[in-house]
């Protein structure tokens, strides 16, 4: 063996040695990057449902700037009949609105800004909606004299209770609030303060009473 091939031997194992330690360091730089980017994914996909729970939360909330309520009621004193009971499936039976006690021939006013929508009649029910923020507000039986894509204020009225309806024998005023096609919203959490109206149980006996029967409870 000549000192040559020392030297070639020596020369070779240092190759190897350099070799692994910059695939070792090649990895470790990997590594890091990896878990750098996840980190990254975590903190940007952590922001963007942040900012989709404050505009679902902004869309859905009762309040806006100024703190006061998105929406106004309807009609003045309002009692709920009946509340929202949304269902767990577009599909299935629910109440995807509220029921108002009014009477026949009572004012209805524009919960808030918009544009007359449809004003009809809707399987044989009277019915005027209004668009609003990419919302439609929906009220029966009711019937306006505006036509469609007259523009309605918060506040000011724009149709009567009148017409044709399944709810409440002619007790009450159907209000909905969808967004897009199948998602509907409770109005109770667009409007402040409300009086909520048990409907009586009519029996023989209380039928003369009916009236007398009423509770209202303030919130």
């Amino acid at each position: 063996m000549t000192m040559h091939d020392d030297d070639y031997r020596r020369r070779a194992r240092f190759r190897i040695l350099n070799d692994l330690h910059r695939r070792h360091a090649e990895r470790r730089r990997l590594r890091w990057l990896a878990f750098i980017v996840a980190v990254v994914l975590l903190v940007v996909i952590g922001c963007v449902e942040n900012w989709m729970r404050v505009a679902i939360a902004a869309e859905d909330s009762t309040v806006i700037a100024g703190c006061s309520a998105a929406m106004a009621w309807p009609v003045e004193d309002p009692m709920v009949m009946r509340s929202f009971d949304g269902p767990a499936q577009p599909w299935l039976s629910g109440h995807r609105g509220v029921d108002l006690a009014v009477t026949e021939g009572d004012t209805l006013i524009a919960p808030a800004d918009g544009v007359i929508s449809y004003a009809g009649s809707v399987a044989g029910k009277s019915v005027v909606s209004i668009a609003y923020r990419g919302l439609t507000l929906t009220f029966e039986p009711a019937r306006t004299l505006l036509e469609v894509g007259a523009h309605v204020r918060r506040g000011v009225p724009f149709a009567t209770v009148s017409g044709l309806s399944d709810h409440c024998d002619g007790k009450c005023v159907h209000w909905g609030i969808k967004r897009g096609a199948r998602d509907y919203l409770d109005p109770e959490l667009q409007v402040g303060n409300r009086r909520i109206a048990l409907k009586p149980v009519l029996t023989s006996a209380t039928a003369t009473r009916a009236p007398s029967s009423l509770v209202s409870v303030t919130h």
